[in-house]
């Protein structure tokens, strides 16, 4: 009985222990539970829970709690006096943004001193210091602007002493111009010194990168080019800045030819959003605005445009901006690529081989293609069209029928990126054209066309091919306009027609379309790219 008795006594002490496990474990794990969700949507609390560690580099949209939509998030710019700071942290606005210079910066009296103002503003006495020393537990994000590399290391080297003595627990952006842009004037801060002081002074941040930009007094053919924004991409990758938050910074006046090519560097660039700016006296159209809040999603693009009207229509329309877009972007739609209606081959390991967006890719390489989920059987009702631009960022020569972009018909076999079997249609960057079989079986009959054209100065194409069974048809026409909003509006030239009888003993069985670059001399940005369904 004793030993009964001990028995029944260790068993419930251990199903108290249990019950008592099981309590702390699920206490502790709702307490974990608020904590987190504290931390996720409660930015503004954030804050005044010590016990959590945040680093400058936190999300400014989890920060300030706007449910991840970025317009919602409000700037005060240029606080770089004591009234414009102080009125600053009084108001409501989430980020506070200050210009960095030396003291007596361009001058004979220029020391190493960082205070707030622009260059023309040489004569400024408000030290960084002070300036952060304002900011400090207020509850805002803060941005620093630097037009000068001059300024950047001792800039940064007190911004790092400052966060040593009062820990940053906000959103900090560090911004500079590093590249060219449109009417852009000299780049005054050498990217290559201003990513390696970040790396050692204050790497974690939000980095704000931009070109500089000038205005014209016609904007209709400006705009962010594909050069320019490859240019950002690359310099992105060359710094393996990418595993940080970075914002591209472009100004709205330029922003109507633009929104492809911004969209695409956004695409590519992971842990990357867009920043909007509107410049006092720039002209600018309403529905460029929309234009921008219609094609990027509500956590890719921060609006600081310190501009009432258009805060306002932003307000109203940001969900429904698709109301408030050009009827051209509304054109554009209807021809724009839909990538995933394509997938890529090849060879899977090359890195930047295709560099793909939401309406438009790049290929730089031969040994990946893209081919079309979809199987389609020959028909004269089917075709493939699209717009391509060759992009000669090498400043390489071209080789006859062998430097440009390749469009496969009727491909039988198209697993090794060297021995595609199909028809091939074949742009050249120069202007050859040319239609012939490609890795045709021996019994297959050759049969080639060729032609060539006058390629515009922008190096683009528009091209259409159909393959009726019989025939195929190559149409080829030179785009003189290939950037702005209104290029979508086809030209009114007629193409170049290349019909090649096909062999009768050719297969019929339904196949995909391919597009592929010809060699690597070029790279290639192609869009408008769809197959059309004609109907009787």
């Amino acid at each position: 009985m004793a030993s009964y008795h001990e028995f029944g006594q260790r068993l419930h002490l251990n199903i108290i222990y249990r019950g008592c496990r099981k309590y702390f474990v699920v206490h502790i794990a709702i307490a974990l539970g608020v904590v987190y969700l504290l931390y996720t949507i409660g930015g503004a609390l954030v804050p005044r829970m010590p016990f959590l560690r945040i680093d400058p580099d936190i999300s400014t949209l989890v920060y300030f709690n706007v449910n991840r939509d970025a317009s919602k998030i409000t700037w005060a710019r240029s606080t770089n006096s004591r009234q414009a700071l102080q009125k600053a942290v009084a108001s409501n606005v989430h980020m506070i943004e200050g210009d960095v210079i030396l003291q007596g910066q361009g001058t004979p009296h220029q020391r190493l001193v960082p205070v707030m103002g622009l260059p023309h503003e040489a004569g400024s006495d408000f030290p960084l210091e002070d300036w952060l020393d304002g900011t400090k537990y207020r509850n805002k994000g803060i941005k620093l602007d630097f037009s000068s590399i001059d300024v950047v290391e001792i800039a940064l080297q007190r911004l790092r002493e400052f966060s040593l003595q009062y820990p940053v627990r906000s959103p900090v952006w560090i911004h500079a111009d590093v590249l060219s842009g449109p009417h852009g004037g000299k780049v005054m801060v050498d990217p290559s010194r201003f990513f390696r002081t970040l790396k050692r002074e204050f790497p974690k941040c939000t980095l704000s990168l931009g070109w500089t930009t000038g205005t014209h007094t016609d904007l209709s053919q400006s705009g962010y080019s594909w050069d320019m924004v490859m240019d950002m991409y690359e310099l992105v990758k060359k710094w393996r800045i990418d595993d940080q938050p970075i914002v591209f910074e472009a100004r709205l006046s330029l922003i109507r030819n633009s929104v492809t090519q911004l969209k695409w560097l956004c695409d590519n660039v992971k842990n990357s959003a867009l920043n909007i700016i509107h410049v006092e006296r720039d002209a600018v159209l309403s529905e460029d605005l929309m234009y921008i809040a219609y094609r990027f999603p509500q956590e890719g693009v921060f609006f600081d445009l310190n501009h009432k009207p258009f805060e306002k229509m932003l307000a109203k329309y940001r969900h429904f901006s698709q109301e408030k877009v050009s009827h051209l972007v509304s054109q554009r739609d209807e021809v724009m690529f839909r990538h995933k209606d394509w997938m890529k081959m090849g060879f899977y390991i090359q890195k930047d081989s295709l560099l793909p967006s939401t309406d438009s890719f790049i290929l730089t390489t031969p040994i990946v293609y893209i081919v079309s989920k979809a199987h389609y059987s020959p028909s004269r009702h089917v075709s493939i069209q699209g717009r391509v631009k060759f992009l000669n960022r090498n400043k390489a020569g071209e080789e006859p029928f062998s430097t440009g972009l390749n469009i496969y018909t009727r491909p039988t076999s198209y697993a090794n990126f060297e021995h595609i079997v199909g028809i091939k249609c074949f742009i050249g960057a120069d202007g050859d054209v040319e239609v012939k079989g490609s890795d045709m079986p021996e019994n297959i009959p050759d049969f080639r066309k060729t032609a060539r054209m006058t390629p515009s100065a922008v190096n683009c194409f528009r091209f259409r091919v159909t393959d009726t069974g019989d025939q195929v048809i190559f149409q080829v026409s030179t785009v003189h306009d290939c950037h702005t909003l209104e290029s979508v509006i086809p030209e009114h030239e007629e193409p170049l027609v290349l019909t090649v009888d096909i062999p009768p003993v050719l297969a019929r069985e339904a196949s995909p379309f391919i597009v592929r670059m010809e060699d690597n001399k070029r790279q290639a940005v192609i869009d408008e790219l769809t197959v059309k369904h004609k109907m009787e």
